[in-house]
């Protein structure tokens, strides 16, 4: 098969380090990754790790435990160098030899208590208004739809918890339906707790709740 003929391959990161990503074999380990996504709550250093070694693109929504850090020589870091963040955002990636990617992130969980990246689903709704009307022009004049949708907390009733904190947003519901995205991949919800990671199907998309690290693959 030639690489006009080949698909993405995607390297999904969230919530867990893992020691084979965080290792010199890292490389040896994971050939031909075209890009790497993190859906959240994972330590800065790590990720920068994994993007210098693989020497990929890393883009990443932030999770409910992602802060701004103040380090022991004065500075302040508030994201991974050299990633790119798409919360709140329609991504494109472009690639040699690849189609075109669209990817939309939405970053953060559940409110329960006020502190960074929570929202009500009032609020999260309030966060996508303007991503759909965007979405829709894209799909009506450039023949483009979305690939990934991107988020660190799951959707309501999909892989998600009782308690406040791991509830899904119901509004992702609602854009899963709208936009049929190929996948939705999403981290916060551990299987050390009792929660759910097998694959699921909602609609046209298939819903990934992500642990630790997966390699997806989108076909041409």
């Amino acid at each position: 098969m030639s690489r006009q003929e080949q698909g993405w391959r995607i390297l999904v990161l969230s919530d867990q380090v893992r020691e084979i990503l965080y290792s010199s074999s890292l490389r040896s380990a994971f050939k031909e990754i075209d890009f790497v996504l993190s859906c959240g709550d994972l330590p800065f250093p790590y990720l920068e790790f994994v993007l210098t070694t693989l020497n990929v693109p890393l883009l990443y929504v932030p999770g409910n435990h992602d802060r701004t850090i103040h380090t022991s020589d004065g500075r302040t870091v508030s994201h991974p160098e050299g990633a790119v963040n798409i919360d709140r955002r329609i991504y494109t990636l472009k690639l040699p030899n690849r189609r075109p990617l669209t990817l939309v992130g939405l970053g953060g969980s559940m409110y329960y208590g006020g502190s960074t990246n929570q929202y009500t689903d009032w609020e999260m709704r309030k966060r996508m208004v303007g991503l759909e009307m965007r979405l829709t022009w894209n799909r009506w004049f450039r023949k483009r739809k979305v690939d990934l949708f991107v988020t660190h907390a799951p959707a309501f009733g999909i892989h998600d918890g009782a308690d406040q904190c791991h509830r899904g947003f119901q509004s992702f519901l609602g854009f899963i339906r709208r936009q049929r995205p190929i996948y939705h991949v999403h981290g916060h919800m551990h299987p050390s707790y009792g929660y759910d990671t097998e694959p699921r199907q909602y609609h046209d998309t298939e819903v990934r709740n992500i642990y630790g690290y997966e390699l997806l693959e989108i076909s041409p």
